[in-house]
């Protein structure tokens, strides 16, 4: 056999482990590290350029950026609550797409340790791995969002965030009538246990948020870098010029749903149950007068 298919393993590879506090370095945690250190220079030369009247280069890039993304957010929630909530907003969107991104670049997937190979054919510092040794190698890198426990980390923070916001902005007892419709209770008929059972199906919304945050991103990015690896089998690279740019459509997308969704419910969590009722009740008070002025005219 001339090659074997690569390990598409779920699970991030351990690559060493810190001494003293026995901490595991995965591969994806290292890329993780690298992401955060990158921005962390781009940050840091763009706020240095910052006083310049005349911006040009990445600054102007950069500006441009943030103005956008900046009113992408006030447009959904307008400017007193946008300013809140653009900072989180706008981290998960750079930090996942510079995450994403990592899976187009080379030596990501491609460059690593050796396991255990029998015949290797040496070139130097380089190895090639044919037969049976060919999917024996233990990458060095890869991109961070295809590690569940990173995805999961993001989603379980962006819960709390908007549970501390919806506590924050409302106040305790209006918070928690969204979940907890006790006075709906009271209510005749069936409307009432109907609507308690809502609020309570609320609460498993909440929880399922995480499993779909942290779903949705891994599988997309999960399955594109396993495509590329696979096609860079089959066709010696010549299927990456499609779908490498595919990816970096992919890569974009998925930020910009993670941090949209982000939005959407931090704009719920700040909205109490009661203003969605008084919405109701003033569209059922304007129907009927809508109704009659039609009548009156004809």
């Amino acid at each position: 056999m001339f090659w074997k298919l690569i390990n598409l393993d779920v699970r991030p590879d351990v690559l060493f482990t810190i001494p003293g506090i026995n901490l595991p370095v995965t591969n994806t945690l290292l890329c993780t590290w690298i992401v955060i250190l990158v921005l962390a220079v781009l940050v840091f030369g763009f706020i240095r350029r910052r006083q310049d009247l005349v911006p040009h280069g990445f600054q102007n890039f950069a500006e441009w950026a943030v103005e956008s993304l900046q009113n992408l957010v006030e447009g959904v929630s307008g400017k007193e609550k946008g300013r809140k909530f653009f900072p989180l907003v706008a981290t998960l969107f750079v930090f996942i797409l510079f995450g994403n991104l990592l899976d187009v670049f080379p030596g990501i997937d491609t460059i690593g340790t050796v396991n255990g190979a029998t015949n290797p054919v040496n070139l130097g510092p380089i190895h090639l791995l044919f037969g049976n040794d060919s999917n024996l190698l233990i990458p060095w890198f890869r991109p961070p969002t295809t590690d569940l426990n990173l995805t999961f980390a993001m989603a379980i923070i962006v819960v709390i965030v908007c549970q501390v916001v919806g506590f924050a902005t409302l106040g305790a007892g209006s918070h928690l009538s969204k979940y907890f419709r006790v006075q709906g209770m009271l209510k005749k008929g069936v409307s009432g246990p109907i609507e308690f059972f809502v609020g309570l199906v609320e609460i498993i919304t909440e929880v399922s948020r995480i499993l779909s945050f942290a779903f949705r991103l891994f599988g997309n990015i999960f399955a594109g870098s396993a495509v590329l690896a696979v096609f860079g089998f089959l066709t010696v690279g010549i299927a990456n010029l499609v779908f490498i740019p595919l990816e970096i459509f992919v890569a974009f997308v998925q930020a910009l749903v993670f941090a949209l969704l982000t939005l959407v419910f931090l704009e719920m969590a700040s909205t109490g149950h009661d203003h969605e009722e008084h919405e109701e009740e003033a569209h059922a008070e304007v129907a009927p007068a809508e109704a009659r002025q039609l009548a009156s005219t004809h």
